[in-house]
């Protein structure tokens, strides 16, 4: 059991019921209960009955506003849950014109962050069974008996570093704000890769891809891959060979990378859905610092207008060759 908050389950639900069974919108994008206590996975919930299903807990770490590139060719209004990130991805898809504002609902849930199962097993040193949070603690249930720790201690990655946990855009705000959040060291890991020399950096990142089953799990669950057909895909020209090599894997990670940069909103979807825990962030991020250090600071997703770095021209913008 993770319900976090049960009157906050109640209030989303009557909200998005009353929608739901109104018409106001035909399809709802939130979560639902998967196999196990610490999963929740996408709920698509079309009738009444769908929304016993529906959960807000500390696990509802899925992007839900990717879903909607496929959702929309078969309805006319959905209605999402937003959390912060989910509403920067909005914005992004919004931005790259894949999706129409008036045919979605968005519902802002203020986030405080999502728990990361890894890290509650290795802090119980023991299979949790369940848990129950109060006050900023988190009381981790085993057969052994309980253990409590700091919430924070216990944040997936992606949500220690995030920097707007409210929705930045949405219809209706179903819960309270959590208020701007200070995150110290952002780059601090950067940094430190920046710290070594180019055989260490290549040795560090070879290491890690070579892992990669290019299975694009990553790729399925980021905003701002929305292409509606992959580079990897593409039969002529063949940009990626299908050899596992790591010169391959090289080529997928760092291409997909490239195609992000000023557009990716840093919410770690790509690290969390990598089936083999590649750090695929820390290549997100690095851009993220060069883009700011070399075209001031931007943050992709906070609104639908200010065009990414690479998407304009200035005069004085800098430039690695001569211009004459």
């Amino acid at each position: 059991m993770a319900e976090r908050n049960v009157d906050e389950l109640k209030k989303i639900r009557d909200v998005v019921s009353q929608d739901l069974l109104g018409g106001r919108i035909d399809l709802l994008l939130g979560w639902e209960k998967g196999h196990y206590w610490w999963q929740s996975r996408p709920l698509f919930a079309a009738r009444e009955e769908d929304l016993e299903k529906l959960t807000w807990d500390s696990f509802c770490a899925v992007n839900l506003s990717r879903y909607l590139l496929e959702e929309l060719k078969d309805h006319q209004k959905v209605g999402v849950l937003v959390k912060g990130c989910d509403s920067r991805a909005f914005n992004r898809l919004l931005q790259d014109n894949m999706v129409k504002r008036e045919q979605v609902i968005l519902y802002g849930l203020p986030c405080p962050g999502m728990l990361d199962y890894k890290l509650i097993v290795h802090y119980a040193e023991a299979e949790p069974v369940g848990i129950v949070e109060q006050n900023g603690q988190v009381v981790i249930k085993t057969a052994a008996g309980e253990k409590t720790a700091d919430r924070q201690q216990l944040l997936m990655e992606k949500c220690r570093g995030c920097l707007y946990p409210d929705p930045v855009v949405y219809d209706q705000l179903l819960l309270e704000p959590q208020g701007v959040k200070e995150v110290e060291e952002r780059f601090k890991s950067i940094e430190e890769l920046e710290s070594l020399s180019d055989e260490e950096r290549y040795a560090y990142w070879e290491k890690e891809l070579s892992r990669c089953l290019r299975c694009y799990a990553c790729r399925q669950a980021c905003p701002y891959c929305s292409c509606r057909e992959c580079f990897v895909e593409q039969e002529n020209p063949r940009w990626q060979g299908r050899a596992y090599q790591p010169s391959e894997n090289f080529m997928f990670h760092l291409i997909r990378a490239y195609h992000g940069v000023g557009r990716c909103i840093d919410c770690g979807e790509c690290q969390r859905a990598c089936p083999v825990d590649i750090p695929l962030q820390e290549l997100n991020r690095k851009l993220i610092k060069d883009i700011n250090e070399l075209y001031g600071h931007y943050e992709a997703g906070l609104d639908n207008e200010t065009e990414p770095p690479l998407l304009t021209y200035r005069p004085d913008d800098p430039a690695a060759f001569s211009e004459k």
